[in-house]
């Protein structure tokens, strides 16, 4: 058997973050997680409801305890940007602003978000949980208002459905109770989490839900075939050799070339306005002849993992020429430089020597950490850091050691490497170094991993023997 909620948004807006990431980030957790959503009902018990016994909540709470599926409304990113005082104005002394993102999707106002769950109840279980989520008051943050109901007949779910998968052509990453479902873990807050210094609350775990995207209409199969194609891929020349250290002075300027290029409206070639990607966006990699000093870029590769439109690549082949002239000056690492057209197709087919596999992985270009360092050694930092990356990846854990353990953060070889984008001054320079990555067993590539990873940096290579 089978149970159904029907949620819908009527201010069309839906806004949650996920449990591991920033509001600043710009992402939004779609579709609701098992956690949110059981959560929800507890909290809704407490403030709408309480004198429901709460052994009839815990036995609902059980009984809705397999993972749930979704069939997810068609959605749009958006975020509105907010200047907040900073710390300085508690003192009394006009300070200065810090921006913060407010992130949401879209959704259409007239249509709902389905939740099925695996579960038999009772008459009695039925009528409390209609009631109990008729009670919801919003779903995610309180900008989420929302309309939810208990359905009485179940839509039969299709591929379009999100399922607790591995095999999909989208993926995404929700936070679930690990089971038996207890009401005293749903109640953790966040704070008493960061307490106990654990990343993720007690008794849950990630789930990777996938499904099959729906059908495109009959004019947008006219208008953007789907090739098949993920990767193309560029030979480099320039009149000087054209420096390792200085690669992501090209990656930008082709991603700027492009954007004006490509008139596309698929948050999933650019990774526009915070669109959550899960790093399936493009990444505009050149690469290096090697991680020695004095290494040369000779190839430039577009990598699109979630593929690329016939009309998208016939503008990213037009890029012929790249240049870090601006006016009279020439932006310093950047000569004018050729890209010509060498192949597209699979990234297997195109880049070949990035894909592996192999249970150890060796730093090509450096690793640039994305979070910040707490009170944990250099090593269980970058570990900490390494695995959070790879988990958004969907890879498992590996054995992480530096290069240059004698040196800290940054370590001399990343020092040689400009960090920051064409945009950015030397004050952004993000740090980095050189690591080698052991997995317990073989694992596909490509892996960019870390800050700045759609441009080139964290890239590693297999190293065999």
């Amino acid at each position: 058997m089978t149970i159904t909620l029907a949620v819908r948004f009527p201010l069309g807006r839906y806004h949650a973050t996920a449990w591991d990431r920033s509001v600043n980030e710009g992402a939004v957790e779609w579709p609701p997680s098992p956690w949110r959503l059981l959560r929800a009902l507890v909290a809704t018990w407490y403030t709408r409801w309480p004198d429901l016994p709460a052994p009839t909540l815990d036995e609902l709470l059980h009984t809705l305890g397999d993972l749930p599926i979704y069939q997810a409304p068609p959605a749009g990113p958006g975020h509105s940007r907010h200047y907040l005082p900073d710390a300085d104005h508690i003192t009394g002394v006009t300070g200065s602003t810090d921006l913060t993102l407010d992130p949401y999707l879209s959704v259409p106002r007239d249509q709902d978000l389905f939740i099925q769950w695996p579960a038999t109840l009772t008459d009695e279980q039925r009528d409390t949980l209609a009631k109990l989520v008729e009670l919801i008051p919003y779903l995610g943050r309180a900008d989420s208002v929302c309309d939810a109901r208990l359905l009485d007949t179940n839509p039969e779910p299709d591929d379009t459905w999100w399922r607790p998968t591995v095999a999909g052509a989208e993926t995404v990453r929700l936070l679930a109770p690990a089971g038996p479902i207890r009401r005293a873990i749903l109640e953790t807050t966040t704070l008493e989490v960061r307490k106990g210094r654990r990343t993720l609350p007690p008794e849950t775990r990630w789930v990777r839900y996938t499904r099959q995207p729906a059908e495109p209409s009959a004019l947008a199969k006219e208008r953007d075939v789907d090739s098949g194609v993920t990767a193309i891929r560029f030979a480099v020349t320039s009149r000087a050799p054209f420096k390792a250290t200085h690669a992501v002075l090209l990656a930008d300027r082709v991603h700027q070339l492009a954007a004006t290029k490509i008139d596309s409206n698929r948050p999933i070639l650019f990774g526009k306005r915070g669109a959550a990607t899960n790093h399936q966006h493009a990444h505009w990699i050149p690469i290096p002849t090697g991680a020695q000093a004095g290494a040369t870029v000779t190839s430039f590769l577009v990598w699109v993992p979630s593929g690329l439109m016939l009309d998208e690549i016939s503008h990213l082949i037009g890029i012929r020429n790249a240049s870090g002239r601006r006016g009279d000056h020439q932006v310093k690492g950047l000569p004018d430089v050729t890209l010509m057209l060498q192949a597209t197709g699979s990234l297997q087919q195109v880049a070949p020597e990035l894909c592996g596999p192999a249970r150890r992985w060796r730093s090509l270009t450096p690793y640039l950490p994305v979070r910040y360092p707490k009170r944990q050694t250099l090593d269980q930092y970058i570990t900490a850091d390494i695995r959070t990356e790879l988990g958004y990846r969907n890879l498992p854990p590996a054995t992480v050691t530096r290069l240059s353990p004698e040196e800290g953060l940054s370590d001399r070889w990343a020092l040689t490497y400009r960090r920051y984008r064409q945009t950015e001054k030397l004050t952004n320079a993000r740090r980095g170094l050189g690591l080698r990555l052991e997995f317990d067993h073989e694992q596909p590539g490509p892996l960019l991993l870390g800050q700045l990873s759609h441009f080139g940096y964290g890239m590693f290579l297999p190293e065999h023997g």
